[in-house]
């Protein structure tokens, strides 16, 4: 089975910040070639490390976003590693690179340089901050630009201190508005024969995660907060937020109008617990008809009985916490399925690793790694294509495993 880029030759000589757009070009097929130094990518050399494999082969970062590539070193420091470079461009479709502007300048392929080995060339630039403004010169880790975007004061609790997002969400998220810049602008070249360059900010591509809160802050003058399971007017409503159960952790969402909101709580409380205290008055008509947190923020605003109000919500969200506490995640999920009751387990790391719907659809890969001597179960693709093929082929390359290969091909000397 064919697949959607296999017409296409990428060169990634990007750090970590653009590599999971290698990654997914890759993934469709794309021959995309990992251009390193000689002493490897950083990204090799973090943990967590594969057990038993040598050092620079073992970084499971390194492994994850590098499959389906091929792998080469060059030295760009050197004039003889630049010039492999310049004819591999000339050559090629597309290239992905994190350099700095002085970087660029520095080794001579500047955006001019590149468009003058290779006008067709598809040129994505991926940095921090981009390749213009007061700070495009300025390195950035992952943290920063989530910090910078103003995601950090969003992440956490109420009462506590602004959260990192895990697992580097700004690399990830950079790459991937790389990868769809890319295949627009390939989109382009194919009617127009022009090729062009791709800019992508790690800081721009975070903001959409802020989601309203830029307009919140525009249009009514006020900035979001860290909430954490508590409405802006300072209490915690009842079924909605993060719960301990038998087994684990579920996220409720039964406030509101969505699903069968808190009345369908209330009725999944009754099939599975049967009559409780949650079931009498006042507590039943309570929870029965003025479970909306909008409307419960203006009440307590309002109302003279505000405190009262608050005692209520106190201890319908005990009776919640311990119904939840009393059964085991899988059960609260699948029964609250049958009731359209908004629940979903929160899973851990191997609860995702074992999911039975990513089972049922295959979406783990087993790949054998020769060189690191072992079987290895990738994650699958972000997609499946009815005609063409997609997922993981082969591991990621061990430095320098396709030099020979690549340059030979290309009629230079190694």
């Amino acid at each position: 089975m064919d697949s959607v880029l296999d017409d296409i030759r990428v060169l990634d000589v990007s750090g970590v910040i653009g590599h999971y757009s290698g990654y997914l070009l890759a993934d469709l097929g794309a021959d995309v070639i990992k251009v390193e130094p000689p002493e490897g990518d950083p990204s090799r050399y973090w943990p967590p490390l594969l057990p038993g494999a040598p050092e620079g082969e073992a970084g499971l970062t390194f492994l994850l976003l590098n499959a389906n590539k091929r792998g080469i070193v060059l030295d760009l420091e050197r004039d003889h590693g630049r010039e492999a470079f310049r004819r591999l461009v000339a050559d090629a479709d597309v290239l992905v690179e994190s350099w700095s502007v002085a970087e660029s300048e520095r080794l001579g392929f500047t955006p001019e340089a590149l468009r003058a080995l290779n006008p067709g060339l598809i040129h994505a630039s991926v940095t921090p901050w981009g390749r213009s403004g007061p700070n495009a010169g300025a390195p950035a880790a992952d943290m920063v630009a989530v910090a910078q975007a103003g995601l950090m004061h969003l992440n956490g609790l109420a009462d506590g201190p602004p959260r990192n997002l895990p697992d580097h969400q700004g690399y990830h998220c950079a790459s991937i508005d790389a990868a769809a810049g890319i295949m627009a602008a390939l989109l382009h070249r194919d009617a127009t024969g022009d090729g062009q360059l791709v800019e992508v900010s790690m800081q721009e591509a975070m903001l959409i995660a802020q989601e309203t809160a830029m307009q919140q802050a525009d249009i009514l003058g006020t900035d979001r907060t860290r909430l954490g399971g508590l409405r802006p007017a300072g209490f915690k409503m009842p079924g909605l937020g993060i719960y301990d159960t038998a087994d684990g952790v579920i996220f409720a969402m039964c406030s509101g109008n969505a699903g069968a909101g808190f009345p369908g709580l209330v009725e999944l409380m009754a099939e599975l617990d049967g009559a409780g205290p949650i079931h009498e008055e006042p507590l039943r008509s309570f929870a029965l008809t003025s479970m909306n947190a909008g409307q419960l923020a203006i009440r307590i605003q309002d109302s003279a009985d505000a405190a009262g109000i608050l005692d209520t919500l106190a201890r319908i969200e005990e009776i919640v916490a311990a119904f939840f506490r009393g059964h085991p995640t899988q059960e609260l999920y699948e029964r609250g399925q049958q009731g359209r009751v908004l629940l979903g387990p929160v899973n851990t790391p191997a609860d995702v690793s074992a999911d039975v719907q990513l089972e049922a659809r295959e979406w783990f890969r087993e790949v054998p790694d020769p060189g690191r001597g072992r079987t290895l179960r990738y994650p699958g693709a972000p997609w499946k294509f009815e005609r063409n093929a997609t997922g993981v082929r082969r591991p990621a390359p061990r430095l320098g495993e396709h030099t020979r290969e690549v340059l030979e091909a290309a009629g230079i000397a190694s």
